[in-house]
């Protein structure tokens, strides 16, 4: 059999091979939205259905705050 022949001709040869930083950006988009279709669907139900109001507005404040200082931290590399 002929080494240039086969499937690997037309895929190319680097098709089976997966880098790893691609796989890390993908995850953490989907990360992304999920986090933000979580924060939409709480903050439509929490001021829909939730009797104080006045408390919603700001612990929604709070939890966008801190989720989105937690993932800069986690996406900064933890360096110094």
């Amino acid at each position: 059999m002929n080494a240039t022949s086969g499937p690997t001709l037309i895929l190319g040869p680097n098709f089976g091979t997966l880098d790893a930083m691609k796989i890390l950006s993908v995850v953490v988009w989907l990360l992304f939205v999920l986090w933000g279709v979580y924060t939409i669907i709480a903050a439509y139900h929490w001021l829909r259905y939730g009797h104080q109001s006045s408390v919603a507005i700001p612990a929604l404040v709070v939890h966008v705050v801190v989720s989105l200082a937690l993932a800069l931290f986690a996406l900064s590399g933890f360096s110094s």
